[in-house]
Parts: C-alpha cells; structure tokens; sequence
C-alpha cells in the first residue's frame, strides 16, 4: 500500500467540531505584533531568509540534564502519595512538572534582574508583540499524538506530524515558590488533567477549528525568544531509539539535531547502560 505524507489525512479523519473555538486554544499562540505580520505577507523566500537571519543572530545555549531512573521513580511516587487519589500519574507528568517549575524559577529570576527600560520597554510589546509585561500564568506547550485518539481512523499508512499542541496554565506565582514535592504535584496533576484533556472535541478543533491569522506559525520562530513565561516540551523518552544498529552497535548517545529555535526542551531516553531520561534544554 501506499505511504501518505499530507496532512490532509487527519482532516479528513477528525470530525467538524461541534463547539466555538476553545478559548484555550487562542492562548496557545504567541500574540501577533507588526514583525510578524510583515514577514508573512513578503514572498516564501524572503521570508525564509529573514527567520533564518533571526536564528543565525541569537544568542543560544544548549543544556542536557540526566535524569536517573531511580529519581524519576521516586518523584513519581511522591506525587501519587500527596495527591493521595487513583489518579495515574505518567513519568511525562512528573518530567514535565519537574521542567516547568526548573526553567520559570531561571528564566523569572533572569527577567527581575534584567528588566526592560526606557524605550525598549514600550517597543519590545509594541513591535514584537510578546506577551504583556507583568503576565499571571506561565505558559507550557507539549506536542500530543494525537494517532491513537482518532477513534476509528486509520493512518497506519500515514507517515508525518500526528501530533497537535496541548497546554499547560500555572500561575507564575506557584512556581516562584520553593520547589517543594507539593508544588510538583499540583503542577504534575495539571500536566495530567491537560494530557487526558485531549478529547475528540479538543482534536476536532485544533485541526479544523477554524482558519488562523496569516503569521500565526511564524510567531513561535519570531518571538518566542522574547516571550519569557513560555516553554515549549516534547517527549521522545519511549522511543526505541537505542536498538538502531548499522552494523557498528547500537548509538552511544541520542539527543535531538542542533536547533537555533530557543524556549525548547525535549525528553530523550539515555543509553541502556545508563538508564533514566536525559532533558535537552536549548534557550536564548
């Protein structure tokens, strides 16, 4: 049988939505300002040249922390105790919690120290039209697979992106707090209740919701790196990524390809021998 590569598949495969537009969905997006807005309308290749001449002048760093099995584990459990419910609690929502609380608490601390101002306070939200100056909630972004929650569908052809966006609100002023185990676990459980969020209703309108603004892709790549209360998370711990073999053994270490893209962490599984997950961080 064929391979499919278009998108158009899942649109097809996910019914029109029965709802408006979640609310939630719209705060997904970075606002849109005038920077953006004029990248979209140039041609592709201008464009293309001026996202590029953006990323080839930001000032990146790229981290990778360990994460042991026996710690994962332990925070894992300490989370299902406080919240003392039946509730399943996944490594993805304690690694996600474990993340979110680590870099707002850094990237927080870093804006207080370096605030913008004089003019630049007035432009930066003005022309780049980042978030407002004194937001409330941090926000977090994971990619969701959304393959197995299509009842009914079937993309066992279909290879290319099948994941949509979903999306964590925590209020700035609980991660600001000791990162106490009781801290984890309300974000942990906010993790879950996202996760389990992503219903029939919530894939129908990320994928057919509606049309979205001309520049709407491009904000992340434009103005994440301005957007201090945002991460965005993937997870690819639970890939079989070490049993590749070329002929040479399996790889030695795995970690995601060198990205200009900043405001980015995603979870790697760490060598057998090792254990754990290894969480590459890459910020501006």
């Amino acid at each position: 049988s064929n391979v499919v590569y278009s998108r158009s598949i899942l649109q097809k495969a996910v019914p029109t939505p029965q709802k408006p537009l979640l609310s939630e969905l719209y705060k997904m997006y970075i606002p849109g300002g005038y920077l953006s807005r004029l990248v979209a309308w140039v041609s592709p290749g201008i464009r293309g040249k001026i996202v590029e001449s953006i990323h080839a002048s930001a000032d990146i760093s790229i981290s990778c922390f360990h994460v042991s099995r026996e710690t994962l584990d332990q925070l894992r459990q300490s989370v299902k105790t406080i919240s003392a419910t039946d509730q399943r609690i996944s490594d993805n929502d304690v690694l996600m919690a474990a993340i979110t609380i680590a870099y707002a608490q850094s990237i927080l601390k870093h804006k207080s120290e370096h605030p913008d101002v004089g003019l630049a306070s007035w432009l930066k939200p003005t022309l780049l039209g980042s978030s407002s100056k004194n937001p409330k909630n941090f926000v977090t972004v994971e990619a969701a697979d959304i393959r197995h929650r299509i009842p009914n569908a079937n993309l066992e052809n279909y290879s290319g992106n099948s994941a949509i966006s979903m999306m964590m609100l925590n209020p700035i002023e609980l991660l600001q707090m000791p990162a106490s185990p009781e801290v984890l676990t309300q974000v942990a459980l906010g993790v879950r209740k996202s996760t389990e969020g992503v219903t029939s209703e919530y894939i129908a309108q990320s994928i057919n919701g509606g049309d979205a603004e001309s520049d709407v892709v491009l904000r992340p790549l434009i103005y994440k790196a301005r957007v201090a209360e945002r991460l965005m998370a993937t997870n690819f711990s639970r890939f079989t990524l070490y049993k590749t073999d070329f002929g040479w053994g399996i790889p030695q270490f795995v970690a995601p390809a060198n990205t200009k893209i900043p405001k980015i962490a995603t979870f790697f599984p760490a060598h057998p021998s090792k254990g754990g997950v290894y969480v590459h961080l890459v910020d501006s």
